[in-house]
């Protein structure tokens, strides 16, 4: 009798544990898609604002242009605004000429917005150290959305989807940068020195979550 009550548990948890995941899965879409959204009008506030609001602690950086800055901004609040919806399966299945042409835009941003952003990282006045860190994330974000663009074009969905999840998880970086530094700043840290270790903080842990997902069980997210 024991044995047919354990079984009976265990039949009973599976639909339970299947319906757990999803709704933590769509919390979690959820929360990254208005938190992009916010991050992608505040890139839209700044272009409408004609670049006025630009924070200072950032025009101070010694751009040769400031036209390069102003692209980056440009692009990878694209990228914010339109990456969140590549992963809704109903979108993609239902409405699949939107699916593609958000892909489109969406890649042609991160292409634009990480070379601006590779062209001026070594610019910053925090010195080299965020300077690398920024040059780093902008290398590995246009490495990730290429290679997602090339699985695409071989029609390797599976491949491109993985590609994609690591390539947005380093656009998520704008807004963790726009996280991490108002907490350092209310935890009474240097700006310099904090600075420098977010320019690394805002997108090394994102791909390293990106890469849990890779290696789960389907390797997919799917809302």
């Amino acid at each position: 009798m024991s044995d047919i009550s354990a079984n009976r548990r265990a039949i009973e948890f599976q639909p339970t544990a299947r319906r757990t995941r999803p709704v933590a899965r769509r919390v979690g879409w959820i929360l990254v898609a208005v938190t992009s959204l916010l991050v992608g009008a505040y890139a839209v506030l700044l272009v409408a604002s004609g670049f006025a609001l630009v924070p200072e602690e950032v025009v101070g950086n010694r751009f040769p242009s400031a036209l390069g800055l102003r692209i980056h901004i440009v692009a990878s609040g694209i990228a914010l605004i339109t990456g969140p919806f590549q992963f809704l399966r109903p979108l993609r299945h239902r409405f699949p000429v939107v699916h593609r042409t958000l892909g489109r835009i969406y890649v042609v941003a991160c292409l634009i917005g990480g070379l601006a952003g590779g062209l001026i990282a070594l610019f910053s006045t925090s010195g080299l150290v965020a300077g690398f860190g920024f040059l780093g994330l902008a290398i590995a974000w246009l490495i990730c959305t290429i290679r997602a663009w090339l699985a695409v074009r071989q029609h390797d969905y599976l491949t491109h989807q993985r590609w994609m999840i690591r390539s947005f998880a380093l656009a998520f970086a704008a807004v963790m940068l726009r996280i991490y530094i108002p907490l350092s700043q209310i935890a009474g840290l240097d700006y310099a020195d904090s600075y420098r270790v977010i320019a690394w903080l805002c997108w090394v842990p994102n791909l390293l979550v990106a890469q849990l997902l890779v290696r789960s069980a389907r390797g997919q997210a799917d809302f």
